[in-house]
């Protein structure tokens, strides 16, 4: 049994935990969980069955001779707070490498939708930016009620997680190379179908104009205009300027954004913000009817919210139905899996994947037209 000391920092930071923290519920201290982390030393074999016992991995996780090896380097943009702990950035950083390796290791037996995006080297008009990719996703100036499969169907990788931090709304991992993957995941936290589409949105508004950047090269003032770009990418993308400007037959009136909600599936603020983009009213009259939308304790709950559904991401749930569909049982799909280098258990596979509980051990019919490969 070779000990990888790798493996260890990614399970602990998987779990959400400092070493202070792994340290609190082992019998070694912090001093030789660092080393065991950096293979100084090698931990004896019972204190990596409570590594085992205390992370919730299989053994087979520390320990896989064929150690699939995870990027040094990570290209995240995170769409959060700046004073989110770095420890929270870690462990979404792991759980984005972990779905984009399992999607890879899907694709040794489905095919996948292709990626679908135009490469736009000069970021200037927004609404230009906007509907050209619209226009190559067939989508035109209709709205957009499910953005989440909109870039599923699209070769964008999707999944929703608790992120369990309410600083994090979603965030986007980039590709290094030349390989073009990309991989959104949005945040749970925050149960509105309007914000996941807006979030979902800015994450493609990432991809669309900042896909060739790298986060760690970038000053803090830099990456804030980044973010403000992707939102102003976001409102161009769900409310596009001919379409939306129409629809606006009395800006003034805060029940007209009610009305204009139902159709384009986005918060009044956001069509308020996106109204006074367009320039049909004026920054008072932004802050008179923000000033309303408050008064009406709209802030936190807008009409709508609570009734409509949450958009889920369904491309991982559709293709782990079709292997199961076709003899491919739970435990094969995850002991595959560990033959190609990352050992789970069913439930963090089933969590990383925006998969129903237990599915690893249902069979049902495939929903999705994917091709098994031959």
């Amino acid at each position: 049994m070779e000990f990888k000391g790798k493996r260890l920092r990614m399970a602990r930071l998987y779990r959400n935990m400092s070493i202070t923290d792994l340290e609190a519920h082992v019998t070694v201290s912090k001093q030789a969980i660092s080393q065991y982390e950096k293979d100084e030393i090698t931990p004896k074999v019972d204190v990596v069955l409570q590594f085992v016992k205390v992370l919730g991995f299989p053994l087979g996780f520390f320990t896989s001779k064929n150690l699939y090896n995870f990027a040094a380097k990570n290209n995240t943009f995170f769409r959060a707070s700046a004073t989110t702990k770095k420890l929270d950035l870690d462990t979404q950083e792991i759980k984005i490498e972990m779905i984009i390796f399992i999607y890879n290791f899907l694709k040794n037996y489905l095919d996948m939708p292709a990626f679908n995006l135009p490469r736009i080297d000069k970021i200037d008009d927004f609404d230009s930016m906007a509907q050209e990719v619209r226009n190559l996703w067939g989508v035109y100036d209709r709205p957009i009620e499910n953005m989440v499969n909109l870039l599923e169907r699209n070769g964008i990788i999707v999944s929703a997680l608790d992120v369990q931090n309410k600083k994090i709304d979603a965030f986007t991992q980039m590709p290094f190379g030349k390989e073009e993957q990309f991989c959104v995941v949005l945040g749970n936290d925050k149960q509105s179908m309007v914000r996941r589409n807006f979030d979902a949105a800015h994450e493609l508004g990432h991809i669309v104009m900042h896909r060739d950047m790298v986060v760690k090269d970038l000053a803090q003032e830099e990456y804030k205009a980044m973010e403000q770009e992707a939102n102003l990418f976001a409102a161009s993308f769900l409310l596009p300027h001919s379409a939306f400007d129409n629809d606006l037959s009395n800006p003034l009136d805060l029940n007209s954004y009610v009305l204009l909600k139902k159709k384009w599936k986005v918060s009044i603020a956001a069509m308020i913000m996106r109204a006074r983009a367009l320039g049909r009213i004026s920054n008072f009259e932004y802050q008179a009817l923000m000033k309303k939308r408050s008064y009406r304790k709209w802030i936190a709950c807008e009409p709508f919210d609570k009734e409509w559904k949450l958009q889920e991401p369904t491309l991982f749930k559709k293709a782990i139905k079709i292997l199961l569909d076709n003899g491919m049982s739970g435990d094969k799909i995850l002991f595959e899996l560990s033959k190609s280098g990352l050992t789970l258990n069913a439930s963090d596979f089933e969590e990383l994947l925006s998969l129903p509980k237990g599915m690893l051990d249902v069979i049902d019919e495939p929903e999705l037209k994917l091709r098994l490969v031959k």
